[in-house]
């Protein structure tokens, strides 16, 4: 189970006991507390009635057929209340009034009179001088319980009457109220009470879906940087969230540790394998040079091992400049310098091999070309680029280098650098894999090959600049320096 449903559940299982908790909380408080404000109601109304009715109990009027018209037309009054949106027509009392001794002398309902109530709580407290309450279950004609949603509930008050100056308990008059009569009520607050937690159980879900969401997605970003190899990732940060963000440093501390422990491993047995070939060389040509051999042949392995001394030389420099530029992703140092006399300057260090293979050099650069970026990364660029250039092109070749501004949407300013070598097409298997690192083909006259890592330095340093490189096979023609149809192999820059 992945940890969003995890998270999900677990909050929306503490939204639901939370919920049954104030379901049982209002069955358990609510009504009890509805049913006090009645019986408070009911037991001020009860002295009301009893000092109303004082007189007649006293002079035995009660049970005389104008006491009872007087108490029906009251009890049947026709009321038009609306009640916190319940709408009551009638009143739900029944009266009845009993003798000092506990007899009915009066039943609003008539079926109660001349029956002994001295034992029921109501009279039976009343008449001790306590206060009297009770509460019946309902029967239907049949005598079937109706439950206790139906029960009634009776507050008696005692009658007193001045006698000789002295007030005399001469009866009890209790008044009953269905509990069913204030259930209306109950239940508007129920349902209100239900539509409200529907509602608050929907956006509790819907929160919790999206604080897990959030939290799924938080966790998939740190994996995946935890997961990417590749140093130039963003260590993700997170708003509001400061354990999330103390993991993320965790794992970034620990991924540039295992990279750099990784890089270490991957740059020594590299070194080691691109090393062997030229250390053999040199070692089988030294142990030649023991023996007593002709003057040509050691010259010949004496020139041999200068020539392997000279490859591990470039091989250390190159891996050198690739591991500086590997770790140094967000540190060039831009500066503005003048493009143009920064090739004229590369070139002038190759001249003396240009004139000893015999290279017609030609060029088109426009000048004082001015480019804001890292002036030591673009010349190692060019180097690389007219080094490659160079040992790809037969004697007497053509180079042709050319340097423009070009312009673009918005008035944005591209420099286009294009070195094009006279020679053999590279085969089409490589052209996807000149850029890879340790990736090389052979020179055409000596049939050795470089160490790979000149062209993708070159790569990183134009990507890193925000530019573009692509090299490609042509049958060049639209050069107008150039004579027609000469066949090579053309890399273009574009640079911001």
């Amino acid at each position: 189970m992945s940890i969003f449903i995890r998270i999900w559940f677990f909050f929306g299982l503490i939204i639901l006991l939370g919920l049954w908790f104030m379901s049982y909380t209002f069955n358990q408080q609510v009504k009890p507390n509805v049913r006090q404000v009645v019986e408070d109601t009911l037991a001020e109304n009860a002295n009301i009635i009893a000092m109303l009715v004082a007189e007649d109990v006293y002079e035995n009027k009660v049970s005389t057929p104008q006491f009872d018209e007087k108490i029906q037309k009251a009890l049947k009054r026709k009321l038009n209340a609306n009640i916190w949106q319940h709408n009551k027509d009638q009143i739900n009392q029944q009266i009845y009034i009993t003798d000092e001794k506990g007899i009915v002398i009066y039943d609003s309902q008539g079926i109660a009179t001349g029956q002994d109530y001295s034992q029921w709580n109501d009279v039976y407290l009343t008449l001790r001088g306590k206060y009297g309450v009770r509460s019946t279950r309902s029967y239907d004609v049949k005598g079937n319980d109706l439950g206790s949603s139906n029960s009634i509930m009776f507050i008696a008050a005692p009658i007193y009457y001045q006698v000789n100056q002295h007030n005399k308990l001469i009866g009890v008059v209790s008044i009953g109220k269905p509990n069913i009569s204030v259930q209306p009520y109950i239940q508007r607050a129920e349902n209100q009470l239900i539509r409200q937690a529907a509602w608050i159980t929907l956006i509790s879900l819907f929160l919790a879906s999206l604080v897990a969401y959030w939290l799924k997605h938080s966790i998939d970003r740190v994996r995946k940087y935890a997961q990417a190899l590749a140093p130039v990732n963003q260590t993700p940060h997170f708003r509001s969230a400061q354990e999330l963000n103390l993991v993320a440093q965790a794992v970034e501390n620990m991924r540039e540790r295992l990279e750099d422990r990784a890089y270490v491993e991957h740059y020594v047995n590299t070194l080691t394998h691109e090393l062997k070939s030229p250390l053999t060389a040199i070692q089988a040509s030294a142990e030649l040079l023991k023996e007593d051999l002709p003057l040509d042949d050691q010259q010949q392995f004496a020139t041999h091992i200068h020539e392997q001394s000279h490859r591990l030389r470039s091989l250390i420099d190159h891996m050198l400049l690739l591991t500086r530029l590997e770790k140094s992703k967000h540190q060039i140092e831009i500066q503005n310098f003048n493009l143009s006399e920064l090739i004229q300057q590369v070139l002038d260090q190759y001249a003396s091999q240009i004139q000893t293979k015999k290279i017609q050099c030609l060029l088109d650069i426009e000048p004082d070309c001015m480019m804001n970026a890292d002036r030591f990364w673009i010349q190692q660029v060019i180097i690389n680029l007219i080094d490659n250039a160079l040992d790809f092109s037969a004697n007497s070749a053509k180079l042709l280098i050319q340097l423009h501004r070009s312009h673009h949407l918005q008035n944005d300013q591209n420099i286009e650098l294009t070195i094009f070598n006279e020679g053999e097409w590279i085969p089409d298997y490589a052209l996807s894999q000149v850029f890879d690192t340790y990736f090389s083909l052979p020179r055409p006259i000596s049939q050795q090959r470089s160490s790979g890592i000149g062209l993708s330095i070159v790569k990183q340093v134009i990507e890193q600049h925000h530019g573009h490189i692509q090299i490609e096979n042509i049958q060049e023609n639209s050069i107008s320096i150039i004579q027609p149809h000469q066949q090579g192999v053309r890399v273009n820059i574009q640079l911001p």
